[in-house]
């Protein structure tokens, strides 16, 4: 550690924890201390990757110093300020010490955004320093009692967990050792203790992902947290709302679990503040989760169960996918003295996505399509085959869960069946078979389900006699879901 560090280190150590006070305090006292520190808002929301974010995990390092901790940073990407801190307690026991059980806990938040001139902050209360001040408690607890747990316990504060669990995922592949033993690799469970401050209005304790260990009652046999709460288990997640640190681990075929007393905070709103949060119920699960982890890391084996994992499969930047397609049709006589009735329009093809940068894509694909436009006189009906080529400008999230974007472009379409009926007779061949235009989208997507409107105005002549009618224009309006594979 330089020097400069070591000396702002030992600066937060005096300012913000005297130690005159720090074995006078309390477990709640020392828990809501960490919370009003790392959710106050000379921390800025605590973004990963900003000066305030460093603060925020010097801080960390400070507090794990002072509960007799030997913490270690692990930079987690070159040039900036994103690390993860940890320190591990090594365990009692000459054979299984060499085998890990991670306790982990996001410190990032949103950081903070300029409106109208007015600075507003997410200090993330709940969201994580709930979860930060529960790991430096259980660290603090168990430290005082490492000649009792038989394994090796790692405590970790991760970094970058609001821009896509990057900090958890580092952790997870890297070449991180104890003793020479490689910590991933020797991994036999991650719990992942992500917004616990609400136990009191929630009322339970969420342990989600259970289902990867075999027989995992019997680690928490006081599952009443002292008769007040329910504590409900599940053995998998399957919302495609939630995602916590554990599920780097799971990727890695490591039974993991996420804990948490539910989105009852205001989540990801500047409200998430330090006064909101329960603190005897932190204390409470900090307890219960002290005798767990204290089951776990001296059980003969941690035996994984025979469930087979159900995670949620990463949508790739570029990817493939089918739509259906319903709404109007209509031929715009523009030079005509007559306006064409709108008609129906269906259509179904295939698509793919091609990601150019972060902000741009080309979506490109094939389409059927059965359209139909009529006027006073005359219905007609036909059966295209069409090519777009857009231009789409998205926003998604990290993950790539979600995505929004606006594509614009053009369209060919070949027109390999028309019939028309004038007065009462058929015609084949009514319309020109080569059609091109230009065609603009708008596309939700959520997952892998797709929501959107398509527009379409073709520029060339529609039809095979225009000195009749005088230039006609096909315009298409349709509503299109579709679904990536």
């Amino acid at each position: 550690m330089s020097l400069k560090r070591f000396l702002f280190t030992f600066i937060i150590a005096l300012v913000i924890l005297p130690s005159t006070n720090a074995f006078s305090q309390n477990s709640i006292e020392r828990i809501k201390k960490d919370v009003y520190v790392l959710a106050s808002d000379s921390l800025m929301g605590r973004g990963a990757g900003t000066i305030f974010g460093d603060k925020a995990s010097q801080y960390i390092y400070a507090r794990f110093i002072e509960n007799g901790l030997k913490p270690i940073y692990q930079n987690i990407k070159e040039g900036t300020t994103q690390k993860n801190v940890y320190c591990v307690i090594e365990g009692s026991d000459p054979i299984l010490k060499n085998e890990f059980i991670v306790l982990g806990a996001h410190y990032d938040h949103l950081g903070y955004r300029i409106k109208n001139g007015d600075t507003i902050i997410y200090n993330g209360a709940d969201d994580n320093a709930s979860g930060t001040s529960l790991i430096l408690e259980l660290g603090r607890k168990i430290n005082e009692n490492k000649e009792k747990f038989k394994r090796s316990i790692v405590i970790i504060a991760f970094d970058s967990e609001e821009t896509g669990l990057n900090g958890s995922y580092y952790f997870a592949n890297s070449k991180a050792k104890h003793n020479d033993i490689l910590i991933s690799n020797n991994t036999k469970l991650m719990m992942s203790l992500d917004m616990v401050g609400f136990l009191k209005t929630s009322k339970e304790l969420k342990i989600v992902g259970v289902g990867l260990i075999d027989n995992y009652s019997q680690y928490f046999k006081n599952s009443s947290l002292n008769n007040k709460y329910k504590v409900k288990f599940k053995d998998f997640d399957n919302s495609i709302f939630t995602g916590s640190d554990h599920d780097s681990f799971l990727k890695k075929n490591i039974p993991s679990f996420y804990v948490s007393t539910g989105l009852k905070s205001p989540y990801h709103k500047p409200e998430d503040d330090a006064q909101l949060i329960d603190y005897e119920g932190i204390n409470d699960i900090s307890n219960f989760f002290y005798e767990a982890v204290l089951n776990f890391a001296n059980v003969e084996q941690i035996k994984p169960s025979k469930k087979s994992l159900r995670m949620k499969k990463p949508i790739p930047s570029n990817y493939y996918g089918f739509e259906l397609a319903l709404g109007n049709n209509q031929h715009y006589y523009t030079e005509g003295r007559m306006t064409g009735k709108t008609d129906f329009a269906y259509g179904a093809g295939f698509f793919g996505k091609f990601e150019l940068s972060n902000f741009f894509a080309i979506k490109t694909g094939v389409n059927y399509n059965y359209l139909g436009a009529n006027r006073y006189e005359s219905e007609v009906k036909y059966h295209s085959a069409s090519i777009p080529i857009l231009l789409s400008l998205k926003a998604n999230t990290p993950n790539n869960d979600y995505e929004f974007s606006v594509s614009i472009g053009g369209f060919y379409s070949y027109i390999f069946d028309s019939r028309a009926n004038i007065n009462g007779v058929e015609q084949k061949n009514h319309l020109n078979k080569n059609v091109f235009g230009v065609q603009t989208e708008v596309e939700f997507r959520f997952r892998r389900f797709i929501y959107g409107y398509q527009f379409q105005r073709s520029l060339s002549n529609i039809l095979t006699d225009p000195i009749s009618n005088g230039k006609t224009n096909q315009i298409t309006n349709n509503f299109k879901i579709g679904y990536v594979f």
